[in-house]
């Protein structure tokens, strides 16, 4: 066996003995505990007892966000005059729970509210003159976008001009020269000039904490309206993998609780045909089963059927839609699994596998995949990835790109911005449109920006580990303590540990297609000294390993419940053979 089957490099965390000491003896937790709660930057009790026990109180004044004041009182205007509200989201999940969040709001605040989440192919992202002729026809007074229309200036100047005013609620970063919409109200935590503490709030939670404002602006009930709203919150900010610290945590945390009571029929059918209804609804369901649904919508279809899920009433009606985006997501699945295939073979014959930055161009690619195809070429090759689908009618590509961690893609794109049509994102995740025409020099100017930002050392991924344990320390309390990290997902990954010298008993390959790895590892004291580790869709590393082998991995815990028996157990992420 080679002594390293994978290109990553191992990374453990460096500890802070005093401050785990002091985080143990406090909160009495476990020393393995405490080590994970340092490496996630949290090195007091208090803040480690407000990360473990995640409190509502601890969110911020919404009235902290900018313009939220005047928002609130000019939606109390419309109330009170009985205008006509429309509400702009987008296609994907966070725009859509948002959409839905705020139609639910205002219309039990009696307004006179309708919503609209656009169409990816037939409308485009983000909010168009169209829409904003069709509102002036149907006598609107108030536009409210949500997770989108911070970069709009057009479209908002061009409702002024026809005596419609427009609050802007979104969370995307306004334009490189910081210019804001001349909306009635921008409400974004990104302004320059903002002072809410927390920036990273998803389009669902800017939406989330306004209503809040809003609904403790009129006098009613703060707790009612977010017991009412948090599983949308905690979905749409999951869906849209936000960073779960801060205040993306208590609501995330608080969510999922209200997602597993929640009385929304579409909520409860969404869960249904997803297989989690029955069991209590963890951040990895929603990332992996309910929020991949509702995106399906937007992705393959029309992601008005995911809004009116979100607002349905009628427990079948709800059944029947939920069937539908399941199907959906079947379909997005099969047209992802081609575009990447194609996507893969473009890129090794023609050699960009070696590229600072992959951009990849096809006629006939899906154009509501390719962002997730882009994901899985980062993970694959670990270099920032641009994925177009072209359009042969019009003469546009409309792209995805990701990236990696020490390279901000939307910065990157920011300045090719004279070859695109529209572009916008975060640093991690940008969408794009172009001429295909500007296909070739946008590739060659990513690349010479990709170079000059990157190391050769940058294209390696790094694998992080929170401790180096040794496997007797390894217990049921251990884990049941480590599971109250949770919910996990971006900035709080699920906790990555590392044991030497751990023997093999045996191996063998499972799966219906033999595609995973299974070793019986030595394991003193735990699970009768045996146990099994798993190394899911990686059965060719096994060729190399035999009965009595050595191996330092990298892996993660969880329960396993079998015949009514819980054992622990090992989830390989990498593997390299014992040094003598």
């Amino acid at each position: 066996m080679r002594n390293s089957p994978s290109t990553k490099r191992w990374r453990v965390a460096e500890g802070n003995i005093r401050a785990e000491t002091l985080i143990q003896m406090e909160l009495g937790v476990h020393p393995i505990v405490a080590k994970l709660l340092v490496t996630r930057g949290i090195t007091s009790p208090e803040a480690a007892e407000a990360f473990l026990h995640p409190s509502l109180d601890s969110l911020s004044d919404p009235n902290l966000l900018p313009d939220a004041e005047v928002a609130c009182e000019r939606i109390k205007k419309a109330l009170s005059g009985k205008e006509k509200i429309w509400i702009h989201g987008d296609y994907d999940g966070d725009g859509v729970t948002s959409a839905a969040l705020w139609q639910r709001t205002l219309s039990s605040l009696k307004a006179d509210v309708e919503v609209f989440v656009p169409h990816r192919h037939r409308d485009g992202y983000d909010m168009r003159s169209e829409f904003i002729q069709r509102a002036a026809q149907g006598s609107v007074g108030l536009i409210i976008t949500t997770d989108c229309g911070i970069r709009r200036i057009h479209e908002v100047n061009e409702a002024r001009e026809r005596g419609i005013d427009v609050i802007v609620t979104d969370h995307h970063l306004p334009g490189q020269d910081g210019e804001l919409p001349n909306a009635v109200a921008v409400v974004n935590p990104h302004r320059e000039d903002s002072i809410y503490p927390y920036k990273n709030l998803a389009g669902v939670g800017v939406a989330f904490r306004l209503c809040d404002a809003l609904v403790r602006h009129l006098g009613h009930n703060q707790e009612s309206f977010q017991r009412h709203y948090l599983d949308l919150a905690a979905i749409g900010t999951l869906t849209d993998m936000m960073p779960l610290t801060e205040e993306n945590r208590v609501i995330v945390y608080h969510g999922l609780k209200a997602l597993q009571q929640t009385k929304k029929v579409g909520l409860q059918e969404l869960m249904t045909v997803s297989g989690c209804r029955q069991r209590p609804v963890t951040s990895r369901d929603v990332g992996f089963e309910l929020g991949p649904r509702l995106n399906a919508a937007g992705r393959v279809q029309d992601s008005r059927i995911a809004l009116e899920l979100l607002l349905s009433k009628d427990s079948e009606d709800a059944a029947k839609l939920a069937r539908k985006l399941n199907g959906w997501n079947q379909e997005r699945r099969d047209t992802q699994r081609q575009v990447e295939m194609e996507a893969l073979a473009a890129i090794e014959s023609q050699g960009m596998q070696n590229d600072y930055c992959i951009v990849a161009a096809q006629a006939g690619w899906h154009a509501g995949v390719v962002g997730l195809v882009a994901g899985r070429i980062v993970e694959r090759y670990h270099r920032p990835c641009v994925l177009a689908a072209m359009d042969t009618e019009t003469g546009q590509a409309r792209a995805s790109a990701r990236s990696i961690m020490n390279f901000d893609i939307f910065e990157a794109i920011s300045l090719c911005s004279s070859l695109l049509i529209e572009y916008g994102g975060h640093s991690h995740a940008a969408g794009l449109s172009m001429l295909t025409e500007n296909l070739d020099d946008f590739r060659d100017q990513m690349n010479n920006i990709a170079r000059q930002k990157l190391t050769e050392e940058d294209l390696v991924p790094i694998l992080e580990i929170d401790a180096e344990t040794e496997l007797e320390l390894i217990c049921p309390q251990m884990l049941e303590q480590i599971e109250s990290l949770a919910p996990f997902g971006q900035a709080n990954p699920e906790p990555m540990f590392l044991s030497k010298h751990v023997r093999i008993r045996e191996k063998k390959l499972i799966g219906t297609e033999k595609q995973h790895l299974k070793l019986l590892i030595d394991t003193p004291g735990l699970n009768g000294g045996v146990s099994d580790a798993i190394w899911w869709n990686q059965a060719h590393q096994g060729d190399e390993l035999s009965s009595k082998t050595k191996i330092d991995i990298c892996y993660q815990l969880q329960f396993n419940s079998f015949n009514s028996l819980k054992t622990i157990q090992f989830k390989i992420v990498d593997l390299h053979s014992s040094e003598n």
